[in-house]
């Protein structure tokens, strides 16, 4: 026996489950750490925080990202730039690989 879902019930539970997260505030996407309030106003004077809230680079990666935002106009003062990588890079960084015989955490839950 399949289950058939009609289109409209899928599209309207899809809506149901996605609508929350779409609804957050940028604020809201972003984790608590020193430098959120300068990332909040400058990155989000262009981008949504949804743009880069899930992104996960390394420091150096995120830090050059930061000079391709100031090259492109992005208005920010070199302590700006500073905070925003710092913040970026502490909060939103790749987790960093197990060297050569070191144990890996588990898995998260």
């Amino acid at each position: 026996m399949k289950l058939r879902i009609p289109l409209a019930a899928a599209a309207a539970l899809c809506l149901a489950l996605v609508r929350p997260v779409l609804a957050q505030a940028p604020e809201d996407q972003l984790p608590a750490g020193p430098g959120k309030d300068v990332v909040l106003r400058v990155c989000t004077a262009c981008h949504g925080a949804d743009q880069f809230a899930y992104a996960r680079l390394t420091p150096d990666e995120w830090e050059n990202e930061v000079e391709k935002m100031q090259a492109a106009g992005a208005e920010m003062t070199s302590e700006e730039a500073a905070a925003i990588s710092a913040y970026l890079g502490k909060n939103l960084a790749k987790p960093k690989p197990a060297a050569p015989g070191e144990a890996r955490p588990p898995p998260g839950p």
